[in-house]
């Protein structure tokens, strides 16, 4: 029964990450048709990070209230809702109102879905935390990626602005959202349902690195294919965009054998050396260094930097393990919206070359004091 409840778990996470990035290689299409600047589906983009916010900060205890079951439904009921909207109006605006709903659906499942990892193995006498630390980063590594490119494969065998890929996604979530409503309960702390994140001593270190290794992945979401599109190159973004999940996950294993404040360290190095390749392919239109910067900086993204954090936060947590893990991905995705968001609208207004370039700057002074740090 714990390998069956761990699997559905694990597809679930897995499934709603493939959600988020699933409409990537359709924003410059949605864009287009709007008549859209980089800033402004930068801001669309991040239009979930209105819908995250409330959740990871006022509903830190809402799984310890009333349970990790009903909280996981309501989130994949996000989802589905959201990816349906894409469907049915598969445009800027479509986008939009997916995005918030997909931040609130993420702000309740993630977590949830970690506290409910760690519980069930902790129930069978297993150790917890970073088992189910484990589990989680893999899964969300994987999907972040998976999503984006069964887009492009889906535009491939037959071009559509509402694709295959939505609706396949849209009937694996329902079927997903059948075998969570039937798995097994577990004891929750209870208390009080408004509980803000948790930030045990030493997570606030660690919710800087990883909100600094997300930021890169959202200038590799809005930004980077807007360069890519002026040299010609535009087919390569949910590339590159899988290519920073998708090593990241390939790199966990490693990860692994790490110490995690170790991790941590070696993500930063990933992150700076990534960026710095990153910016000089968008510079230059070199689609070999745009790639092989995403591809190193994921390695730090969703392997090393991820991977190390969310161990660390998940034994701080200790009995209030889901109100820090919230608080955890509250830095996570703020680093994936806010930069994303500014890098947009500076490109709009010095050229995206120069707004990478001062990226940079932050991304290697962040990363040089974090990685210094005891």
């Amino acid at each position: 029964m714990l390998t069956k409840a761990q699997g559905v778990i694990t597809a679930t996470l897995f499934l709603v990450t493939v959600s988020i990035n699933l409409q990537m290689p359709l924003y410059l299409t949605y864009a287009r048709a709007a008549g859209m600047g980089v800033g402004v589906t930068a801001l669309v983009f991040s239009a979930y990070v209105v819908g995250v916010l409330p959740v990871l900060i006022g509903l830190g205890g809402v799984s310890d209230r009333f349970g990790r079951k009903p909280v996981l439904v309501a989130g994949l009921c996000c989802f589905l809702v959201g990816t349906g909207m894409t469907m049915v109006f598969p445009t800027m605006y479509g986008l939009l109102v997916t995005r918030f709903l997909q931040g609130i659906g993420l702000g309740l499942s993630v977590a949830t879905g970690t506290a409910y990892l760690s519980d069930l193995r902790q129930e069978h006498g297993l150790d917890g935390a970073r088992q189910a630390a484990k589990q989680v980063a893999l899964a969300t590594s994987l999907g972040f990626g998976v999503g984006p490119l069964s887009t492009d494969i889906a535009e491939v065998i037959h071009p559509s602005a509402a694709p295959l890929s939505y609706g396949i996604v849209f009937m694996l979530l329902l079927a997903c959202l059948g075998s969570v409503s039937r798995l097994p309960s577990v004891p929750t702390p209870g208390g009080a349902l408004v509980r803000l994140p948790h930030y045990p001593r030493g997570s606030i270190a660690v919710g800087l690195g990883i909100a600094t290794a997300w930021a890169i992945t959202g200038i590799v979401i809005t930004v980077v294919p807007g360069q890519l599109v002026r040299y010609g190159l535009a087919a390569w973004s949910p590339i590159a965009l899988f290519l920073v999940n998708g090593v990241g996950a390939l790199a966990q294993p490693l990860a692994r054998r790490l110490a995690d404040k170790t991790s941590m360290r070696v993500g930063y190095v990933f992150m700076s050396v990534g960026t710095l390749l990153l910016t000089w392919g968008s510079w230059i239109g070199n689609v070999l260094l745009l790639l092989a910067g995403s591809a190193i900086a994921g390695a730090a993204c969703y392997g090393f930097t991820y991977l190390g954090g969310l161990a660390i936060v998940s034994k701080l947590g200790e009995n209030r393990r889901a109100s820090a893990v919230a608080g955890y991905y509250l830095f996570a995705y703020v680093g994936l919206g806010a930069p994303s968001v500014c890098v947009g609208f500076l490109a709009d207004a010095v050229g995206t070359v120069h707004a990478l370039i001062g990226f940079a700057a932050v991304v290697l002074v962040a990363s040089g004091a974090l990685g210094m740090r005891k």
